[in-house]
């Protein structure tokens, strides 16, 4: 696959350009569709704003800084909006890496006793 911009060659999984930065054309498998959820790592009260600039692809900060001014003018418009979007927006699942089992150990049933 070569850039159309530059002519450079890429490999198939490049999703842009590593010499001019231009989108290369998706080949590959489409994203998964984006979900509207409050992080649980990039948060400051709730995640709401965090969120939503992550769905909609915008800085957090900006985000943040919209709903302050929703806040102070119109009165309390951007904390209705923030309360509600803070009780309907599901948090994002828990990822836990899985377990690792210990070779060494046994595992015990409950009416065994352990060997002397």
């Amino acid at each position: 696959m070569y850039c159309t911009a530059c002519g450079t060659e890429l490999s198939p999984s490049y999703r842009f350009c590593h010499q001019c930065g231009t989108p290369c054309a998706a080949t590959g498998a489409p994203d998964a569709p984006r979900r509207l959820s409050r992080p649980r790592d990039d948060r400051k009260i709730a995640g709401v704003c965090s969120g939503i600039a992550r769905y909609l692809g915008m800085d957090a900060t900006l985000v943040r800084i919209l709903v302050v001014c929703l806040t102070i003018w119109p009165p309390s418009v951007g904390f209705i909006f923030y309360i509600v979007c803070w009780i309907v927006m599901p948090r994002d699942p828990l990822l836990l890496p899985p377990p690792v089992p210990n070779p060494g150990v046994v595992p015990s049933s409950p009416g065994m006793q352990p060997a002397s």
